[in-house]
Parts: C-alpha cells; sequence; structure tokens
C-alpha cells in the first residue's frame, strides 16, 4: 500500500495496518478483526488470488484487490474468488476512497439484523424462516436457515449479481463443493411450488446469482 493511500485512508478516519507479506496479514488481521483488506496481488511470495481465497473463507473481512495487474482474467479470476472489488493501478485516490466506503456500505446492508425484509408483495421474516405474499393471503412457505439467508442477502441486493462465496457467508456453507447451488436449487423449487414465480433466482456464469422480481401481467379483459 503506497504512503500516499495510507495517508488519505487515515485523514478519512480509518485505522490502518500495513503488512508486506501473507503471514503478516493473517497476524494482522487476528490482532485486529478488520473489516476490510486491501490485496496487491504481489503481496510476498504468495499466490495473491489464493490469499484471496482464503482471507474470504476464513475471515470476515471485505476483500478489495488492488493491482497492477490489468488483464481481463486477471479480473475474473480475482472477483470469482470473492472479492467485493478490483481496482487496477495507477488509481485515482478519491476513487479507491470511493469504492472503499460502497463496499462497506454493502456488507452493512447484508448484515443488517432486520426480521423482515420487503420486496413488492413479498415479505421474507428472517426470525420464522418464512416467505409470504400480501401478508399470507395469497401464499406462505416455509424456509430453512440457511435457505432464509441466502434468500435475504439476494433480496437485500435485489439486481444485483452475488458471488458464491458472499451467498456462501463466509464459510457457513461450502461455494467450493456446489452446495451454495443446491440450496438454490431448493430455494426455487419452494418458490415454484408455492407459485411465487414473481421472484426469478438467476446463474451469472462463472460467478453467483441474481434475484429479479418479474410482477405478474394482470389477466387481460375479455370482450363479452
Amino acid at each position: 500500500m503506497g504512503l500516499a493511500l495510507q495517508r488519505n485512508l487515515k485523514r478519512a478516519g480509518y485505522q490502518v495496518v500495513h503488512v508486506d507479506s501473507g503471514q503478516a496479514l493473517r497476524h494482522a488481521y487476528r490482532r485486529t478483526q478488520a473489516q476490510l483488506v486491501l490485496l496487491d496481488l504481489n503481496l510476498g511470495a504468495e499466490d495473491g488470488i489464493d490469499l484471496a481465497r482464503e482471507l474470504i473463507a476464513t475471515t470476515s473481512a471485505a476483500v478489495i484487490i488492488i493491482t497492477g495487474r490489468q488483464e481481463l482474467q486477471d479480473r475474473i479470476d480475482g472477483l470469482d474468488a470473492g472479492a467485493d472489488d478490483y481496482i487496477v493501478k495507477p488509481f485515482v485516490i478519491d476513487e479507491v476512497l470511493a469504492r472503499i466506503r460502497a463496499v462497506l456500505r454493502r456488507r452493512a446492508i447484508e448484515s443488517d439484523p432486520a426480521e423482515t425484509i420487503v420486496l413488492g408483495p413479498f415479505q421474507l421474516d428472517t426470525i420464522n424462516q418464512t416467505l409470504d405474499r400480501n401478508g399470507g393471503q395469497d401464499a406462505c412457505l416455509t424456509l430453512t436457515g440457511t435457505e432464509t439467508r441466502i434468500l435475504g442477502i439476494l433480496l437485500r441486493q435485489y439486481g444485483r449479481a452475488i458471488s458464491r462465496d458472499r451467498l456462501s457467508s463466509r464459510g457457513a456453507v461450502d461455494a467450493s463443493d456446489r452446495s451454495i447451488d443446491v440450496h438454490i436449487g431448493n430455494i426455487r423449487r419452494k418458490l415454484r411450488e408455492a407459485a411465487m414465480d414473481e421472484l426469478v433466482i438467476t446463474p451469472v456464469r462463472g460467478f453467483g446469482y441474481r434475484l429479479r422480481y418479474e410482477p405478474l401481467e394482470p389477466d387481460a379483459d375479455h370482450d363479452d
């Protein structure tokens, strides 16, 4: 991390710890439980993508990759690893600060302890683990705890592509063995069986899933 970026982060009110190796990063995280890691892919001798995967699987920190690697495949690899963002050098410091704020806001929304999440006529009760439409008058279904958490993230981040690693909630579900896909499949089946066809979960190839809300068209009036 450059000195100019460190100074600006401190000026913006962040506590900054600078390390120059993967091992030092592990020690620093255990000591500080940092909310966010700015990870250079060329940190010491370790492979940066592998280190990003380790951080995402074993910590609760948000991870933003900052690197001089500009190839499209490097970006894809970084985001597929579960990084929250990917910034290429050279960068404008104000943009880095804005991206940090955006990632932390997004994380705060995902961890919102609100009991009920609303989208259109749908309400997800995260305490009772139920999803209903129009207060349960039209349809209601019961979810498992894992399904409730996954659907909650998709609803809060409506319209966004969410990575498998984020849906896995940092290791609560094993994204690597595709079990997240099984949970998504179960949610889709329950939505279909409850005739909640307006909620559509679609795969984002090589990344994760996105939830869309597609209100059903009202029945056309028929001429007498």
